[in-house]
């Protein structure tokens, strides 16, 4: 039983219910946000709650037409900011790119 003990002891490092949280970045051509590193949300947060906090923070004025992604290993997935982390299937380090859509041009 000293197995299932040790088990239950390695969640205790400072990594209880991780698995409830993401840590986000967010990288638009004003900046990053924050400026270093990641904030640590729920899973269960709305993407579109960062990305507000981002365009205040940063100064961005209008985000009309901006999408946001994601860079997995199977190559670069837009997501649905009205949508939670766990919804979009986002877990761990989170790095957005949140900018216009690069489908214009004529």
């Amino acid at each position: 039983m000293s197995s299932e003990h040790n088990e239950h002891d390695d969640h205790k490092g400072g990594q209880e219910h991780d698995d409830q949280f993401v840590r986000v970045s967010v990288s638009t051509t004003a900046g990053f946000y924050p400026a270093e590193g990641f904030d640590r949300l729920p899973v269960n947060q709305k993407v579109e709650v960062q990305l507000q906090k981002a365009q205040h923070k940063l100064g961005i004025k209008d985000t009309t037409g901006w999408i946001a992604t994601v860079t997995l290993a199977t190559g670069k997935k837009q997501i649905d900011p009205a949508k939670s982390y766990r919804e979009n299937g986002l877990t761990g380090n989170v790095e957005i790119d949140w900018g216009p859509s690069e489908g214009g041009g004529g």
